[in-house]
């Protein structure tokens, strides 16, 4: 009987990134609302932060959850080699097999920064993400299975060398709003808009570029998320605009 390996997930590099993921989304929208309300008289300011704050607070709760619960998920899974059998148990103690002879091809890739590995069998594709010791596991499932390794080098990364690329039209309409002749001409031509352009610019770039299939939920996407918000923070952008025109008190 061959003897068990186990292994964990490397929770310390997810943890690093999630914080920094993290801090990053509160620091961006708390500058974001604060300079918005700036934007605003100040008779009107009352109004905005009645609007805003609970909603920031109701943001913020989210993200403290949903910080936690990641964290304790991806404590209490692991992986389970044994007898021929590999065995991936969930936070809830649900086990997901797989006969390792049964495996017709092992990719190893890049998901979102971390290791992956791609486990394909005639019924179904199973994506094993931050193992600890992924490098051991792959070695464990080559040597049983007989099926050797691929690697897909293919860039995941949302930024890229090509993504400046993309956001010309708004380095180009910024020029134009610091040009003084061009400004006096076209008065539209200020910072609020080149703002407004630019989140416009960032939601169309966030549809075009492709994302790397998770296999185990097409429904969580990144490029959902960041869509998500950038549409939030078009709603603020819209909003602050409409109250410097007065448009709420007509």
């Amino acid at each position: 009987m061959s003897e068990k390996k186990i292994f964990t997930y490397n929770v310390p590099v997810f943890k690093k990134k999630l914080q920094t993921r993290t801090w990053s989304v509160v620091i961006l929208f708390v500058l974001f609302v604060i300079y918005n309300s700036l934007q605003i008289p100040k008779e009107a300011r009352f109004q905005f932060f009645t609007i805003f704050l609970p909603l920031l607070g109701l943001f913020f709760w989210f993200l403290r959850r949903n910080y936690n619960k990641q964290i304790e998920i991806l404590s209490s899974g692991k992986v389970e080699v044994e007898g021929g059998m590999l065995k991936q148990f969930d936070s809830n103690g649900n086990c997901a097999s797989i006969r390792i002879k049964d495996l017709e091809t092992i990719i190893l890739d890049k998901f979102r920064g971390y290791d992956r590995i791609i486990l394909e069998t005639k019924e179904r594709i199973y994506p094993l993400v931050n193992i600890a010791d992924f490098q051991n596991l792959v070695l464990i499932l080559e040597s049983s299975s007989g099926v050797k390794r691929k690697e897909d080098l293919t860039d995941d990364r949302l930024w890229n060398i090509k993504t400046p690329l993309y956001f010309l039209p708004s380095f180009i309409l910024l020029i134009f709003v610091y040009l003084p002749n061009l400004n006096e001409k076209f008065p539209m031509l200020t910072k609020e808009f080149l703002a407004l352009f630019f989140n416009i610019n960032l939601i169309i770039y966030l549809l075009y570029i492709p994302e790397k299939e998770n296999h185990i939920n097409s429904k969580f996407s990144l490029k959902r998320r960041l869509v998500f918000i950038c549409l939030v923070v078009f709603f603020f952008q819209v909003y602050t605009q409409l109250e410097k025109v007065g448009w709420f008190n007509r």
